[in-house]
């Protein structure tokens, strides 16, 4: 008798597990959205071979793949393409400058994309917007550099991304995650308009969020950073899905690689019925056609892709499907 306990206790356990992981639940468990939003990571830009670039420097422009358009990440242009091509909110990166101004770029150093050298935090605005930010991009070793010359003056300060771009959604990359950048920031922000303010989100350390956000309430998190998404994951992982999220996860976005997705306790339906129930959004990132579709009838709170020009007319032309 004893040895046939031994045989149950597991099997219950193994059969338990395999429930959480592969019962996805039905529709009708989670209410329908309202929204759905396409967040494109640094307007139009072309993309990297993943792993292929120096940790160290983190240069991605030497490694890129083919292109197959002609914009270049976080400038004005790409911004607008980005929203043309079907994204609702722009994702773009600011760093200080040396005249205390917030300039729309990536890296910290120049000499990775551009043909300037030196730190962003060095150089004026002045000087920076008579740089070529497409000097560096080559995806054939430096045989050729297909963007050389069309970056010219390129850069712009987020006044202008803003002043250029008053009624759309911006999700802000602070990269130097500082409080003296974040003070610079703030300013910015509290000269717009309130229904502008809070068209505009952030990321970045939590306590510099705490900051930007007791400065300007409408400024809120999009989706909550690494650490605080951990703390928000690893006891609802650990419980089988079972105890929910942390309360101070409650408000909070979550995002999730596409291959990752079903790391969610019930995915798709009782999983976002969790999500729903700890009042937390979910988002799914997502480059493909085929990925946008998997998670476009879902009730998730949107997509975001590097690559907008694929996924962004391939969802608006399935929205329009669903209307017609």
């Amino acid at each position: 008798m004893k040895k046939r306990y031994w045989l149950i206790i597991p099997a219950v356990v193994i059969a338990f597990i395999l429930f959480q992981a592969f019962f996805g639940g039905w529709p009708s468990m989670v209410p329908p959205k309202d929204h759905f939003d396409v967040i494109a990571h640094r307007g139009v830009h072309v993309n990297w071979v993943e792993g292929s670039y120096d940790l160290g420097t983190g240069c991605e422009a030497t490694h890129i793949v083919e292109p197959t358009h002609g914009y270049i990440e976080n400038t004005i242009e790409s911004i607008g393409a980005a929203f043309d091509m079907g994204a609702t909110i722009v994702e773009i990166d600011i760093r200080q400058t040396a005249d205390d101004r917030l300039a729309i770029f990536h890296d910290y150093a120049l000499e990775c994309r551009t043909d300037g050298e030196g730190l962003i935090r060095d150089h004026t605005v002045e000087y920076l917007q008579t740089l070529d930010i497409g000097y560096g991009y080559t995806a054939d070793g430096g045989q050729t550099y297909p963007f050389r010359g069309e970056g010219v003056g390129l850069m712009p300060t987020l006044e202008e991304v803003l002043s250029t771009y008053p009624d759309r959604r911006f999700w802000i990359d602070h990269k130097d995650g500082d409080l003296e950048s974040a003070a610079l920031f703030v300013e910015v922000v509290k000269g717009l308009p309130a229904d502008q303010q809070a068209r505009i989100t952030y990321w970045g350390p939590e306590d510099i969020y705490d900051f930007v956000h007791a400065e300007v309430p409408a400024v809120t998190r999009l989706i909550a950073n690494r650490p605080l998404t951990k703390r928000c994951f690893f006891p609802y992982m650990l419980s089988f899905g079972l105890g929910g999220f942390p309360d101070e996860c409650s408000g909070e976005g979550l995002g999730m690689p596409f291959a990752y997705r079903r790391l969610g306790w019930g995915w798709p339906y009782r999983f976002l019925r969790t999500v729903d129930r700890n009042d937390l959004r979910f988002y799914v990132l997502a480059d493909t056609v085929d990925q946008a579709a998997a998670v476009g009838d879902l009730p998730v709170d949107g997509i975001i892709t590097e690559y907008i020009e694929v996924v962004g007319p391939s969802i608006r032309e399935s929205q329009s499907a669903d209307q017609d």
